[in-house]
């Protein structure tokens, strides 16, 4: 029988501990040597007294509970069980479409988010098997590779987006090529699993399906989206949409569910093909679909082993360590009749206060890491709760308060993100962003003198801020063209008061006042004529303008930026991330 499971590591760790032994020894001589030459006969006294004893066990019960931590690292082990040995037969890559296509709304949010929920379903649903992801567009790439580990594929998951790859287009060769490169090493039955919209560029899908029928590979296709299709948005790195995808022509492309490709991969492979109508449907599907191949896993008992037993010495160590922290050297003292609680050492006062200290920091960091994880996946609700609760354990912390707005903006729930934002501005680090989203939360909301006053104490912390400056000025602009609406709709009213006070009195001279009436609905008529006129003239200049103006952003990027700002939309500052 071996006692231990690592015998070398117990030796190596022996060997130090007796170094550190004899250190301690030869320092305890020097010390007490040099006491005795400067006390004299008073340090026999002093060594005989209760407070050197107890410096002795706290020593003792110190270099005691090193050595059990020494023995329970070299995992000390006895008592025999049978080791169950598990053989995973199976392996499945799921392969997730990552073109600008499944960018498309036809499936809300868009397409891609949907799938990856379907992906996360999947991952759950097969969690005794090795799972990878590729990610592919005109090219395809290895996103995490074989693994049971569920946290690495929802991790890799969450890091797909639409048109991240470096090549566009949809290329079902390159995906299927890449998963039989990453199954090639494995034996047993071979699994893909095909999430995408069936928008197929490629040449070559006959080969590689030939390919994987040839190494026994089984591809089930899952389509996202309508057969009837949706436009393709392009979007800037805040999530807006600036136009939609043309084709060479300059046409709007309007992409579709292809079921027909789908369906074809499928059958060519002895597979299925399913229609994605929300994830936990499609992954029951996939597993029923699977669980039909030779895919279970194969358990028996294995060889026997002895058991681990390491816990025993390490909660010994741990519960040495903590008397040997409790025990102080001048001992309790009971001189009042009023009971008093023990006194810690000074080491334990530090260790008690530096793990409250970080329990205290934890709090709200963990908090705010859910809220960034729910930002970054669109969940805004979810953000707000994160937040929150982060801002309720650190109130101090304005940045928390200001994400708390800024996930509030999101939702379109103006009224409680200009709150949060206006209690953020009294943080001195993110006042002005504060100022400027508060501003643009009023202006959505329909206050226009509140995010007037909010841009300008924006500039006032920061006057060089273009982008407040630009608000402002809209802002502005708004307000006039209200006042003027107003105005306006104020002498319409008057004169048609006076139309009636003037139809109530009747008239001197009925002949005269009827044609007078006449005369005024014509030049009414020829007027409102005019002004349709002019309107759709100002129409067809301002469709040529934006026109101009689209071409020209195609050429920059930049120019895209600031063609979103003349649209009158402003964009709020993103969420505060330092933790």
């Amino acid at each position: 029988m071996e006692l231990f499971r690592y015998p070398l590591l117990l030796a190596g760790l022996a060997a130090a501990f007796a170094a550190l032994v004899a250190f301690r020894f030869r320092a305890e001589t020097s010390r007490l040597a040099a006491a005795r030459a400067v006390l004299g006969p008073a340090y026999e006294r002093l060594a005989a007294g209760p407070e050197a004893a107890r410096r002795r066990l706290r020593g003792l019960l110190y270099f005691i509970a090193l050595a059990l931590l020494a023995v329970s690292a070299a995992g000390p082990q006895w008592g025999v069980e049978l080791a169950p040995v598990t053989d995973l037969k199976g392996n499945i890559v799921i392969a997730v479409d990552a073109s600008l296509s499944m960018a498309a709304r036809d499936l809300k949010p868009d397409r891609l988010s949907n799938a990856r929920l379907l992906l996360g379903a999947i991952a759950e649903k097969f969690a005794d098997y090795r799972i990878g992801v590729v990610a592919f567009a005109g090219q395809a790439y290895v996103q995490c590779p074989l693994t049971t580990d569920q946290d690495a594929i929802t991790y890799f998951a969450s890091a797909l987006r639409p048109g991240m790859m470096p090549e566009q287009g949809t290329d079902f060769s390159e995906a299927v090529d890449t998963v039989l490169g990453m199954l090639s090493r494995y034996g047993g039955q071979k699994v893909m699993v095909l999430i995408t919209d069936g928008e197929d560029h490629s040449s070559g899908l006959d080969t590689a399906l030939k390919a994987a029928v040839e190494q026994n590979l089984k591809i089930y296709t899952i389509g996202l989206g309508n057969p009837e299709g949706d436009l393709v948005p392009m979007t800037d790195s805040g999530g807006n949409t600036m136009e939609y995808k043309k084709d060479r022509q300059g046409k709007t492309v309007v992409s579709r569910l292809d079921e027909a490709t789908l369906m074809k991969i499928a059958s060519r492979t002895g597979a299925a093909y399913q229609r994605y109508t929300d994830p936990d449907s499609a992954a029951d599907a996939v597993r029923s679909a699977v669980a039909a191949l030779d895919l279970e896993k194969s358990k028996g008992k294995g060889r026997s082993a002895y058991k681990n037993r390491y816990q025993w010495p390490l909660a010994l160590a741990l519960l040495l360590l903590l008397i040997e922290l409790l025990i102080m050297e001048k001992g309790f003292s009971f001189n009042r009749p009023s009971f008093r609680l023990p006194r810690f050492s000074k080491g334990a006062a530090a260790l008690l206060l530096a793990l409250a200290a970080a329990a205290q920091a934890a709090g709200p960091s963990k908090d705010a890491r859910r809220g960034h994880a729910a930002y970054e996946g669109e969940d805004w609700q979810s953000a707000v709760e994160h937040y929150s609760r982060a801002a309720a354990k650190k109130p101090a912390d304005k940045r928390l308060t200001f994400n708390v707005g800024d996930a509030y903006y999101r939702l379109e729930d103006y009224e409680k993100a200009s709150e949060a934002f206006e209690q953020a501005s009294a943080g001195p680090k993110v006042a002005a962003r504060a100022h400027y989203n508060r501003g643009n939360a009023l202006f959505k909301k329909g206050d226009l003198a509140g995010a007037i006053a909010a841009y300008r104490q924006a500039l006032d912390l920061e006057p060089g801020d273009s982008n407040a400056k630009f608000n402002l000025q809209k802002a502005l602009e708004q307000k006039q063209k209200n006042s003027c609406d107003k105005n306006k709709e104020n002498k319409d009213n008057k004169d048609n008061k006076k139309d009636k006070d003037k139809k109530d009195k009747g008239g001197e001279d009925k002949k005269d006042g009827g044609k007078d009436k006449k005369d005024r609905e014509k030049e009414k008529q020829k007027e409102q004529e005019k002004k349709k006129a002019e309107a759709q003239t100002r129409s067809r200049q301002i469709l040529e303008m934006m026109k101009e103006k689209e071409k020209a952003a195609a050429r920059d990027p930049e120019n895209m930026r600031q063609a979103a700002q003349r649209a009158g939309k402003p964009a709020p500052q993103n969420r505060l991330e330092d933790w």
